[in-house]
């Protein structure tokens, strides 16, 4: 199961970069510059893992500027570093609802979801966002993996089967995925 195509800091880091380009560059409210200081300050501290130290950054930040996507974005790093899943379900279902035609969201809220809930709760999530994502390679990566974990073969081999059409780069991830496992036994490929 993996975030975005790299598990950079456990995905942390791929959340970010996105955001300072296209995806929220024309619904962003832009921060001053005391305030954008502690957002970069913040995403050069998760990236490199000081999460403590990334929310000082962030608790810092203008109140009324905490709730701006960029922000956002860099708090779901945190939580997914401090592995606070509860917290960051909540704020990736924010992003989600802040902008549903950026897929990374779900992709996390699922993530968290997983780890907060169940399997079965994270793979709802991603069926929903399939609809809206049809073309997403990690969508159908991560579902290969929820459907391999929930026993779910065949539905597995289909997905990861479209991941690989999708994004090539799939297969190497998959061969040392963890969640794929019973499904390379089942094939006895191991």
């Amino acid at each position: 199961m993996i975030l975005r195509s790299n598990l950079e800091t456990a995905g942390l880091l791929s959340t970010l970069r996105p955001l300072q380009s296209r995806e929220l560059s024309d619904r962003t409210m832009p921060l001053d510059s005391i305030n954008q200081k502690r957002l970069n300050a913040a995403q050069g501290y998760v990236e490199l893992g000081m999460f403590i130290e990334a929310n000082d950054q962030i608790e810092d930040i203008d109140p009324f500027c905490r709730c701006v996507p960029q922000v956002l974005a860099t708090r779901l790093a945190i939580y997914n570093g401090t592995q606070k899943w509860e917290l960051a379900r909540v704020v990736a279902k924010r992003l989600t609802e802040f902008n549903s035609g950026h897929s990374q969201w779900f992709i996390s809220l699922a993530y968290a979801t997983r780890r907060a809930e169940s399997i079965e709760a994270a793979r709802t999530i991603l069926l929903q966002a399939l609809n809206k994502h049809p073309k997403d390679a990690i969508i159908h990566y991560n579902l290969a993996c929820y459907e391999c974990q929930l026993d779910d073969m065949p539905a597995a081999r289909r997905y990861l089967k479209r991941a690989f059409e999708l994004e090539p780069t799939c297969r190497a991830m998959a061969l040392d995925d963890p969640d794929l496992e019973p499904l390379w036994l089942a094939m006895d490929l191991i």
